[in-house]
């Protein structure tokens, strides 16, 4: 994003007036973690890239690192999925953590294959997403993975979540905003 101006579009715009409107809401309340994910969600966006946010917490609902998409700005960077930011930061600033079954992962959109088994190598004790990836999410079919990776994820409860349903279609309009547009973004990219 160039300067301090913010991309406009019919739908970016929809979808900063629906984070405002739950911002008091959700700040404070026992969603508030989910809706985090949603405002990093929508931060990537606008950003110019895939609108998918994540945070990660402690036992105590305290936050230790959150992060959004961020693939294409500041630069290409495959790896740079919500999740993934996430956990480079928490390994890198809590080197030696000993309670990972005590740590819960929020993520606005289900975890694809690569986040999936990230997670599940990082010893994560729990993951929520809010909005289903029927195309691309890989944490409801953890039972389709090599037998490895499948005794791994029977350590983590993995859930969608079952909050507030406004919450939840905000995070799946979030993750499919600008979509065509994004995936010829990548494709100009690995395949100029």
């Amino acid at each position: 994003m160039q300067g301090s101006t913010k991309p406009q579009s019919p739908e970016l715009d929809n979808l900063r007036l629906r984070v405002a409107a739950f911002k008091s809401e959700y700040r404070a309340g026992p969603e508030k973690w989910p809706f985090r994910c949603c405002e990093l969600a929508l931060q990537s966006l606008e950003q110019g890239n895939y609108g998918v946010g994540a945070v990660l917490i402690d036992r105590n609902g305290e936050l230790l690192t959150e992060a959004g998409n961020a693939v294409f700005y500041p630069r290409f960077d495959s790896s740079a999925h919500a999740e993934m930011r996430v956990l480079n930061q928490f390994e890198e600033n809590y080197p030696g953590y000993e309670d990972r079954q005590g740590l819960t992962l929020f993520a606005s959109l289900e975890p694809c294959p690569m986040c999936c088994s990230r997670i599940l190598a990082a010893g994560i004790g729990q993951i929520i997403y809010l909005a289903e990836d029927k195309d691309g999410g890989m944490m409801s079919r953890c039972e389709k993975m090599p037998p490895a990776w499948i005794n791994i994820s029977q350590l983590a409860e993995i859930s969608k979540f079952k909050g507030n349903v406004e919450l939840i279609n905000l995070a799946s309009d979030l993750a499919v905003a600008q979509l065509s547009s994004l995936r010829e973004k990548l494709i100009s990219v690995i395949r100029p």
